[in-house]
């Protein structure tokens, strides 16, 4: 592979992965509701954390730290979405405010 292909896809994973953590950045301070700021977290987590590896595994090109960047990208992306649905399951459970956020639907 040409050193500047590679440099071209570092460069947009890095940039994909930067700016996935910018607007969740934006998306945790102006949404009010914890439920809404966590979505915004974990989009971040999940996406940039990933993109951020990859970026790095496509620089470092065929070795054992390529690999292991993208078992780190796996395990994030298998476990960031668990623990934001048990954070937000616990909020549900115990937020006194659950209810002023939302309405039922047919009632």
């Amino acid at each position: 592979m040409s050193e500047w292909v590679r440099f071209y896809i570092c460069a947009a994973f890095a940039a994909f992965g930067v700016a996935a953590f910018i607007f969740a950045a934006v998306g945790v301070c102006r949404l009010d509701y914890v439920l809404l700021s966590l979505h915004a977290s974990a989009i971040a987590d999940t996406i940039g954390i990933s993109s951020l590896a990859v970026a790095a595994a496509v620089y470092f090109g065929l070795d054992l730290v390529s690999l292991k960047l993208l078992c780190c990208a796996g395990l994030t992306l298998f476990t960031s979405p668990v623990s934001t649905h048990l954070l937000a399951e616990l909020e549900f459970l115990t937020g006194k405010t659950f209810g002023a956020h939302t309405r039922r639907i047919g009632k």
